[in-house]
């Protein structure tokens, strides 16, 4: 019988099993269980306990802690000795003759138990992930295994939900277990385990069942179910066992609230009814002649308290009755609508899309774009937007919404006057009094090339000119009762000097006069591109670099770069059209580095665009740079090894300063990420030899000031550390892995790949890659475990293997190339060399293989193992 995670790895492709009718025939032998979900596992019970007894096939000592696990988990005894029996040939890190040993031992024998609490809870959730993965791609054509799937699921249909939503039930409801029913194992830490993962299994249930609805449609009655049934359970709050709950689970708790509020709003399939809307054809809708549901629903969702879950489904259902018959409850309908409106709807929905997919792109997520999407498209075309509360709220929610990568091409597709589009035209109309709202809207709706196209041909034809006055300026004339204002002479929008680049209103140019708080606003009817009044907006940024009005300026200026980025990154071939902007960040990097406290993220930002320009143009980039003094440099040329390695005369450059002044005590780090990306940008992009010697002192920095202590700095944020580490790592990877035509030495300096060499080998540097290999495989499981999100393939853990694999790769090359010489390095020392008390870095080394998330992982463990054997 297959463990649940050899399923999973299958269905992944990452078994033996590859060909599709394998798979076909490993969903045929296993789909009961993916219907079943998580009432596979029985609880304990006299007959198979008696069967166990009975067994002549098991041995006596297995039989016992068989049956002791089964008290402990309250799980079945014939599948407690099975999941002994499979935790022993996957996961047991000993030998037969070592298990005896840890049989006849107390102590030990507890430890395996504990062991295999964690080897259960995996199994559980990978049976929901097995029905997750099949739900994400049985209709996607690009699959490999699509037509299994799809056989799969339609097996799978019409009991999936109600068993799932039964164990949901189930497992909100259960009573903790306690040392008296379980056993003396089960100590406090036990208890809380087990609720983690009750929570967790809970919102991978509700992930399950909201996947299943984006697909299939939901009964009125199962709506009304749902909401019943969320409604008694708080939204995720009110569990059997709440008093269990601590900080750490928080965003499970959360995470059950938001799918809960998911799948209610994607049962009333706003979308559908949002369609049948604009042909008035609403009577066709699911829900439209169903009083009885109608009512039932009103009196559910009037009870709800004031908690953020509600507002989503408040203003769906408000927004449901007020299309469908706004006569018969008007006055329910507004109650609900402004319920959600003071409950900050918007707000929420931001932190919900960003909760799900931060741990990156994935299909849970992408769903819960699109089941948004629908919903504020409709409440945008039915609603009228200064109803809604605070527009930048709303702004907020969209921008997190078309960050599913279809939904920007199904934007440019509606109308203008629709949907988004009317979120757009209102902060056009505040363009460029306003910069950012519009930029951030921009932004967000760049996700492939022809995106890309139609943002930039989007700012380059404006046709209206929005100011501020506070009083009515000399050089107009004012007509119709002063709605209408006619310019007398032409205006030059910026105070810049002659000869540079400008806009000028002309004369005779009208604009419409609204009144706004006490100051004329004015609408010119004017043409322009705006891309040339972004070039303003940076000169003008050159201009007061060095007065009191920088920090103002740079707040209009972050947004211009970060679409420029942006834009670039999805199609560097418009970075031709944005020259006069891209030309001016070298000057912009030079001037905000030097002031009293330098804007760090606007740096970044200018960092982050010349990296995708590096990528295209690298000795370009590199000349441009070099001469304003942002990278570490030199002096006078260096000529040995020790000279370099010492970083005599070298200096740590903007960059550097940045890094010691700003980033380090503020313990946020968004220039060293860019900075990073930087110099990896340029050393794959193979520069000439002058050019890689320019480089040397970004390296030695890098070598020198980094490495070794970028573990000791401040952080604020969770996961930013790894991120350095990994960072860090690639660049001397790709350093490593320079052909050596690509790494010219000059006829006296050393080359890149000869600095990184010497200096892992002989100096600090190296230790701080051996302690990162040093993290070992049981850090890396727990972190795994941890993660709260359904994918395996992102966030934290994955960051952790990806820079334990390349601190791996590092070291073996630098093993490899180093020159071969008569003494150890101290590197290879450091490596070999045995610890008191057993903490022996080899075995931690060779534990790797026991790692079961990533093949390359072992593999790089056992290559550098067969290197210092020859040491």
């Amino acid at each position: 019988c297959r463990s649940s995670r050899e399923l999973w790895t299958i269905l992944l492709g990452r078994s033996a099993l590859r060909e599709p009718a394998q798979i076909a025939a490993e969903l045929n032998k296993h789909w009961q269980r993916l219907l079943e979900g998580l009432s596979y596992y029985k609880p304990p019970s006299t007959t198979s306990a008696e069967k166990i007894k009975a067994d002549k096939d098991v041995a006596a000592p297995l039989k016992e802690l068989g049956l002791r696990v089964s008290k402990f988990l309250g799980l079945d005894e014939e599948q407690s000795v099975q999941l002994l029996q499979s935790y022993l040939q996957e996961d047991y890190r000993g030998t037969r003759d070592s298990l005896k040993t840890v049989l006849q031992d107390e102590r030990q024998s507890q430890a395996l138990m504990l062991k295999l609490a964690d080897y259960y809870y995996e199994e559980r959730i990978c049976i929901l992930r097995c029905v997750l993965h099949l739900l994400t791609y049985f209709q996607d054509e690009r699959h490999p295994y699509t037509a299994q799937y799809f056989q799969c699921v339609e097996k799978l249909d019409k009991e999936l939900v109600p068993n799932y939503r039964k164990q949901f039930e189930a497992l909100y409801k259960a009573e903790a277990p306690t040392w008296e029913t379980h056993g003396n194992l089960m100590t406090e830490r036990q208890v809380s385990r087990w609720f983690v993962q009750c929570l967790r299994e809970q919102s991978m249930l509700l992930e399950v069942i909201f996947l299943y609805y984006a697909y299939f449609e939901m009964a009125p009655e199962e709506l009304l179910a749902f909401a019943k049934m969320f409604k008694e359970q708080g939204f995720g709050t009110r569990q059997t066992n709440r008093h269990l709950v601590d900080e750490s689970m928080d965003h499970l708790v959360d995470r059950i609230g938001y799918f809960s509020a998911l799948i209610l709003v994607e049962g009333m399939e706003i979308d559908s009814l949002h369609e049948r809307a604009l042909d008035d054809r609403t009577e066709e809708h699911k829900l439209a002649n169903n009083q009885h549901i109608h009512q039932e629903m009103d009196n559910q969702l009037l009870q709800l308290g004031n908690v953020s879950h509600h507002a989503p489904v408040l203003l769906a259902w408000a927004l449901l009755r007020h299309t469908i018959n706004p006569e018969e409850s008007a006055s329910i309908i507004r109650r609900m609508g402004s319920t959600a409106i003071q409950l900050n709807v918007f707000q929420y929905l931001t932190k919900l899309l960003r909760s799900l997919s931060s741990g990156g792109k994935n299909c849970t997520a992408s769903t819960a774009c699109m089941c948004i999407y629908g919903l504020l498209s409709f409440v945008l075309t039915s609603l009228e937007l200064h109803t809604l509360g605070n527009q930048q709220d709303i702004i907020d929610a969209a921008c997190e919404v078309l960050a599913a990568s279809s939904i920007p091409q199904l934007f440019w597709k509606t109308e203008p006057t629709a949907g988004l589009g009317i979120i757009l035209d209102s902060v056009c109309g505040m363009f460029p009094h306003l910069l950012t709202p519009l930029l951030q809207l921009l932004q967000a709706l760049v996700s492939d090339k022809s995106t890309a196209k139609k943002v930039y041909s989007f700012l380059d034809k404006m046709s209206f000119y929005i100011e501020l006055y506070k009083h009515k300026p000399p050089d107009v004339i004012s007509h119709e009762d002063g709605t209408l204002w006619r310019r007398q002479a032409p205006k030059l929008l910026y105070p810049l000097g002659l000869g540079q680049t400008n806009l000028r209103i002309p004369q005779g140019t009208v604009g419409q006069v609204m009144l706004d708080d006490r100051a004329y606003l004015v609408r010119w009817e004017y043409s322009y591109s705006s891309w040339t009044l972004f070039t303003c907006e940076i000169e003008m940024l050159l201009h007061v670099v060095s007065t009191a009005d920088v920090i103002q300026h740079c707040q209009r200026v972050k947004p211009i770069i970060d679409l420029v980025h942006k834009v670039i990154s999805t199609d560097v071939s418009i970075a031709d059209c944005l020259l006069p902007i891209t030309s001016r960040i070298y000057m912009l990097l030079q001037r905000l580095t030097t002031v009293i406290s330098p804007p760090v993220d606007v740096i970044a930002s200018c960092v982050n665009c010349l990296t995708v320009l590096a990528a295209r143009m690298p000795a370009k980039v590199w000349t441009d740079l070099h001469h304003t003094g942002f990278l570490p440099f030199v002096a006078n040329p260096l000529s040995s090894m020790n000279h370099m390695i010492s970083a005599e005369g070298m200096n740590a450059g903007g960059y550097g300063n940045l890094l010691m002044s700003m980033e380090q005590p503020q313990g946020e780090y968004s220039v060293t990420i860019s900075f990073l990306n930087l110099v990896t940008t340029l050393v794959r992009g193979q520069l000439g030899s002058t050019q890689s010697q320019g480089l040397v002192p970004c390296i030695v920095f890098v070598l020198k000031e980094m490495l070794p202590n970028y573990h000791k700095w401040r952080y604020n944020s969770h996961g930013v550390r790894e991120k350095i580490g990994c960072l860090i790592l690639q660049l001397i990877h790709a350093i490593l892995n320079l052909c050596p035509e690509m790494d010219p030495r000059s006829s006296n300096a050393p080359s890149l790949q000869s600095l990184c060499i010497f200096s892992l080998a002989n100096t600090e540097a190296g230790q701080a890659v051996i302690n990162i290999m040093g993290i070992g495989v049981d850090t890396i499981d727990m972190v795994m475990a941890s993660q709260s999100s359904s994918d395996e393939s992102q966030g934290q853990g994955q960051l952790l293997i990806q820079t334990v694999k390349l601190a791996f790769s590092v070291t073996n090359n630098v093993i490899r190339l180093k020159p071969p010489a008569s003494v150890v390095s101290p590197l290879e020392q450091a490596l070999t060399q045995h610890g008191a008390h057993g903490n022996n870095l080899i075995a931690v080394l060779a534990k790797y293989i026991y790692h079961k998330h990533d093949p390359a992982l072992p593999r790089l463990a056992i290559q550098l193992l067969k290197r210092l054997a020859t040491v």
